[in-house]
């Protein structure tokens, strides 16, 4: 007898009857799901009248009598979330079982699954009214699944062999396509570590004491850690958990649920996080830092993704009396602000640090993250490209042999950029990146008569820079962000596109701003060669501003663009010295 069981049904009481007398003459220790923990889906789906795509909404949720719990949502009137769903259109009910399914294993499995189902372009519909994409996952609460007996075998064994079944029976999409999704990668729903959770807990803890306090000032948490580490993960794990379980807060002699709000001065993380609330029915909680400060209104919980991007001077032109920097603006809204922030991730002047800021950053309470996530490789690997990445002394040395991730220097831009081509095709999200050493003006066109900015090799690759051609444009005006757009590949992207995302492999061009320091053996900045503004201007609230600064901000940019391969990093350089150093190290 096969463990894995599943069946789809009717969404009807006539039709869980039915299933249920399929199981009277099975002996007992068999009759599972009937008799054993399982999980299900219940799925509705409908033809858009406009487009004719199908538009289908999931909920999923596991029970230790899939019976008595269907009866229950049936009889749970309008505000079942299954009722709800059946009001959709035509619904549907996957009834899942296992021989190997406990208590435990099935909210692991329930968890997983909304993960997956966020990521799942099958379940993104469009609104007949409007013709927007609408929400397709409708669950009310999330589980934190501690380490249990076996949890790795249901993780890479049970899981996958129910998502292949339910991918057979085409009601899912593949594995593959789901991992590739930017609101995969960055879903609510991810199973957190064990340093994940207890970060997490604390900053439960701490937020919970700061919102039921009846003050006036602002409480200043810090989540830190180097790039990949899951700092993003955590947060929207953090955001959810907030926004189903919100705390208690007192306001003389009335009680109300507390508030909150995401802000990320990312305009592709912005994307991504506004895609997740919509996907999931959060309403309009996911805001741009400009708009949430010319809003004014206040919130109880504030959260700050990639916080190392919030500007700190005037650059937006704004009047001098109403003017503050985006983090003292922000801390006047909220009772609580929490920063996801790395330093060695500012990659713009607009984010330097004077004084007062930077004590408001040092001194707030800070959990950190240490354990790599991002980059699926060998503890030796992860080594090699931190030490490459901060520029260490004799970094620059042959990479360490690893099954499980590719680094290759390229002696020619167009060979790695087929190689990335090829692996777009095989395993998706592989792009060209570059540092910023080629011209580009966001919002004219260039005076050469080129249709675009161009990136142009040394050795003759000629490409577009990110976010030009038009069906990119086209996709990232609908909410799509960069990596995501097909079309992209045939662009290269900067830090202002990729940074806080994954890819399964990355190019990076290094360009003629990035040598070989021969003192150190490592990687050097020669600041002259970058035409980047933002990382090289100073900011008018430098009281001390040198070389010394641009180049840190230099250095992270490298830092940023190394760190975002999933299973591969292949390196061009323009450099002819460092390109020669890399082409002795690749030598067998």
């Amino acid at each position: 007898m096969t463990q894995l069981y599943i069946e789809t049904i009717p969404y009807t009481e006539e039709a869980i009857k039915i299933f249920e007398h399929k199981f009277d003459l099975t002996p007992k220790e068999e009759r599972f799901p009937i008799d054993f923990p399982s999980v299900y889906i219940g799925e509705s789906e409908k033809e858009n009248k406009h487009s004719q795509q199908i538009q289908r909404e999931a909920y999923v949720g596991e029970t230790n009598w899939i019976v008595q719990r269907t009866k229950e949502h049936l009889n749970g009137g309008p505000n079942d979330k299954l009722n709800q769903l059946k009001k959709k259109g035509d619904m549907s009910l996957h009834i899942i079982g296992h021989k190997k399914f406990n208590k435990s294993a099935t909210l692991l499995i329930e968890q997983t699954f909304m993960n997956y189902l966020l990521g799942d372009p099958k379940f993104t519909g469009i609104d007949d009214l409007t013709n927007d994409e609408v929400s397709g996952l409708n669950n009310g609460r999330s589980n934190d699944q501690p380490d249990f007996f076996d949890r790795e075998m249901y993780e890479t064994k049970v899981f996958p062999e129910i998502w292949r079944e339910l991918q057979h029976r085409g009601i899912v999409s593949s594995l593959s396509t789901v991992k590739n999704s930017p609101l995969f990668a960055n879903s609510p729903f991810k199973n957190l570590s064990s340093e994940q959770l207890k970060a997490k807990r604390v900053l439960l803890d701490k937020i919970e004491d700061e919102v039921s306090k009846n003050t006036q000032s602002t409480k200043v948490l810090k989540v830190s850690g180097a790039a990949g580490t899951g700092k993003t993960i955590l947060l929207s794990s953090l955001f959810r958990d907030l926004y189903d379980n919100p705390f208690t807060v007192g306001e003389g002699n009335e009680e109300r649920k507390s508030n909150l709000a995401m802000l990320v001065r990312h305009t592709e993380q912005l994307k991504i996080y506004q895609q997740i609330a919509k996907k999931t029915n959060m309403g309009n909680v996911v805001f741009d830092v400009p708009k949430f400060i010319s809003n004014g209104e206040m919130f109880d919980v504030v959260l700050v993704d990639e916080a190392h991007l919030l500007w700190t001077g005037n650059f937006g032109r704004v009047k001098g009396d109403t003017w503050l920097p985006d983090l003292e603006a922000i801390m006047k809204l909220a009772k609580v602000v929490v920063l996801i922030y790395d330093e060695n991730q500012r990659v713009s002047s607009r984010g330097y640090l004077p004084d007062k800021l930077k004590q408001i950053v040092d001194s707030a309470e800070s959990v950190s993250l240490e354990k790599q996530w991002r980059i699926d490789a060998s503890e030796q690997t992860k080594q090699y490209i931190w030490n490459l990445t901060h520029f260490e002394k004799n970094s620059l040395m042959r990479p360490v042999q690893d099954k499980n991730y590719e680094i290759k220097f390229f002696n020619s831009t167009q060979q790695m950029f087929e190689t990335i081509r090829q692996k777009d095709s095989e395993f998706g999200l592989s792009r060209l990146v570059s540092t910023y050493d080629w011209k580009y003006s966001q919002g004219s066109r260039p005076q050469n008569g080129d249709d675009y900015w161009m990136i142009r090799t040394s050795d003759g690759l000629e490409l577009p820079w990110n976010l030009q051609l038009p069906e990119v444009q086209k996709k990232r005006n609908g909410g799509v962000p960069w990596q995501e757009v097909s079309d992209s590949i045939n662009e290269i992207g900067s830090n202002y596109t990729i940074q806080g995302s994954d890819l399964n492999y990355v190019g990076v061009i290094l360009g003629p701003s990035v040598i070989w320091d021969e003192t150190n053996n490592s990687l050097g900045i020669d600041s002259t060669k970058s035409m980047d503004p933002e990382a090289t201007m100073k900011p008018s609230a430098a009281k001390e501003w040198s070389n010394k600064d641009v180049v840190d901000n230099l250095k992270n940019i490298v830092n940023v663009l190394m760190t975002r391969g999933v299973h591969g990093l292949y390196i061009y350089a323009e450099d002819s010295k460092l390109r020669q150093k890399l082409m002795e190290l690749s030598i067998k």
